[in-house]
C-alpha cells in the first residue's frame, strides 16, 4: 500500500500540484494566491504546502481524467491497447496477435478476431478490446512492477500536459490583458507563455509514449507468463 502510494500520489499528484500554484502564484502575479500559499518558510509552511499542493494535484488529476484524456482518445483514436487488437491495426504482428489471442482462449476463454471481414464495428470492438486488456492487465499486475511504473508516469504526464495547458491559457490571458490595458508588449511573459506551450508539447509526446509503454508491458508481461511453452 505505501509503496503504491508513494509511486503514484507523490509523483503524479503531488508534483504537478505544487508546480502548478508555485507557476500561477508567480507568473500570473496574484498577491492573494501568494499570501495564501506558503511558497516559502519553516517546517510548519512547508506541511501546508504539501497539503495544499497534494489538494491541487488531485483537482488537476480529474480535470486530466475528464477532459485531457477524452480530447487525447479522441485524437489518438482510442488507446493504444485497444487499437493495437483491431485486425487492420499493424503495430503488432499477426504472429504476435495469434499467439496472444491463443493465451486468452486458455486463460480466460475468449479470443480475438483477427479476420477485418468478421469484425464489428470499430467502437464496440475498441470497447472490447479494452475490456480484454483490463483482464490481461489484472492478471499481470502482482507478477511484474514495469506496468504499474509506466502507469504511474503516463498520470503523471498527462496531469503535466494539463498543468502547462492551464498556465498556457494563463499566459494568453496575461498578455490580453497588458494589451488591452496599454501596457504594451511584457518580454517575460512572453518567454514563460513560449516556455509553457514548449513544455506543453513535450508533455504530450511523452504521454503518448507512456501510454504505449505501458500497453506494450502489459502484453508482453502476460504471454511471458501465461503463453504455452513448448
Amino acid at each position: 500500500m505505501l509503496k503504491r502510494f508513494s509511486l503514484y500520489d507523490f509523483i503524479a499528484i503531488l508534483f504537478p500540484g505544487i508546480f502548478f500554484l508555485w507557476a500561477l502564484a508567480f507568473f500570473v502575479e496574484a498577491p492573494l494566491l501568494q499570501r495564501s500559499v506558503p511558497l516559502s518558510g519553516g517546517i510548519a509552511d512547508t506541511s501546508v504546502l504539501i497539503v495544499v499542493g497534494y489538494v491541487t494535484g488531485l483537482l488537476l488529476q480529474g480535470v486530466s481524467q475528464l477532459v485531457t484524456e477524452r480530447i487525447l482518445l479522441y485524437w489518438w483514436g482510442g488507446f493504444p491497447s485497444a487499437r493495437w487488437l483491431l485486425p487492420d491495426d499493424q503495430r503488432f504482428t499477426l504472429e504476435f496477435k495469434t499467439e496472444l489471442s491463443a493465451t486468452l482462449l486458455r486463460k480466460f476463454n475468449i479470443s480475438l478476431e483477427l479476420d477485418p471481414a468478421k469484425s464489428g464495428p470499430k467502437d464496440s470492438t475498441l470497447k472490447r478490446n479494452q475490456e480484454i486488456f483490463y483482464r490481461c492487465y489484472r492478471a499481470v499486475e502482482k507478477l511484474s512492477d514495469l506496468p504499474q511504473t509506466f502507469n504511474a508516469q503516463y498520470g503523471l504526464f498527462r496531469s503535466l500536459l494539463t498543468t502547462f495547458a492551464l498556465l498556457a491559457t494563463a499566459g494568453v490571458w496575461k498578455l490580453w490583458s497588458l494589451h488591452r490595458s496599454g501596457l504594451g508588449f511584457n518580454n517575460e511573459a512572453a518567454v514563460a507563455l513560449g516556455l509553457f506551450v514548449l513544455s506543453a508539447i513535450i508533455s504530450y509526446y511523452r504521454v503518448t509514449k507512456r501510454g504505449e509503454d505501458f500497453a506494450r508491458a502489459v502484453y508482453d508481461a502476460f504471454l511471458a507468463n501465461f503463453a504455452r511453452r513448448e
